[in-house]
């Protein structure tokens, strides 16, 4: 059973975990907006699950109707605007770092700074018509550091100056149609396809899991021939030094159900 560290305080968040799944649930009435103490308690959570072997999947959400309104305004200003971009920034440091893998699940609006935090995680499910997506950042003047940098990667060039500079929102099918997300659900929906999705994880391998992930991720921003060799690495001497890769072969050869043990 995962616990945090004994000195870990989360303020503006929830961390639970069970059966390999972590939970980490956004907390901050009325809208979970990402203030530099929310985003550290995001850090902080991350940063605990860095040495988690047992881990199998990271599900991130908002609790209220919104998934995240994006940075406090206040936080624009002065000394505190670096501070802020520099904790977003590590947010995402974390996650690539992280070799969990990571869920967002969407079940009101993403704006902002919540919306890339949400689609900035390997998968993302979101319901179909309460969440949208937008960077609506450009009508105050300003705009999202991180989403100028990771977005062009995830949609494209063309769809992410139109999203930046546009300053509209997208809804969650349309954010599905440009890869900014993973699936869509009906609203009514999204919590059993997300159990569905959990469950898979849950029957995992967490060894499995997080070398299959530190494959993917390692070789996003390789040249292929690199990313192929980053993989045949992860595979040949981590993924096979696992008991459980022996098992899961076993298991097939046998015409059974493999028997993990998470090593």
């Amino acid at each position: 059973m995962f616990a945090p560290p004994r000195d870990a305080s989360f303020k503006h968040l929830q961390l639970d975990a069970t059966q390999g799944i972590v939970r980490i649930t956004l907390n901050r009435p009325p809208a979970n907006v990402l203030s530099i103490d929310a985003m550290q308690d995001v850090i902080n959570a991350l940063e605990s699950l860095e040495y988690r072997r047992d881990v199998k999947l990271v599900v991130l959400a908002g609790a209220g109707k919104y998934f995240s309104a994006g940075f406090d305004l206040n936080d624009h200003f002065g000394d505190r605007a670096y501070v802020m971009l520099e904790s977003y920034r590590r947010i995402f440091e974390c996650m690539a770092k992280l070799d969990k893998p990571l869920l967002s699940v969407v079940a009101g609006p993403a704006l902002g700074a919540g919306s890339l935090l949400a689609a900035g995680c390997d998968m993302c499910l979101a319901a179909e018509k309460a969440a949208k997506f937008g960077h609506p950042e450009i009508k105050g003047a300003v705009f999202n550091t991180v989403a100028a940098a990771l977005l062009p990667r995830i949609v494209g060039r063309k769809k992410a100056f139109e999203i930046i500079l546009g300053g509209g929102s997208v809804s969650a099918a349309e954010a599905e149609r440009i890869g900014l997300i993973t699936r869509a659900c009906p609203d009514e929906k999204l919590d059993a396809e997300v159990a569905a999705l959990v469950q898979r994880f849950q029957e995992s391998s967490a060894p499995v899991m997080q070398s299959t992930r530190r494959a993917i991720a390692g070789g996003l921003d390789l040249l292929f021939p690199d990313a192929v060799r980053h993989a045949e690495d992860v595979y040949l001497n981590q993924l096979m030094a696992t008991q459980d890769a022996e098992e899961g072969l076993r298991a097939i050869i046998e015409k059974r159900k493999p028997s993990w043990k998470d090593r």
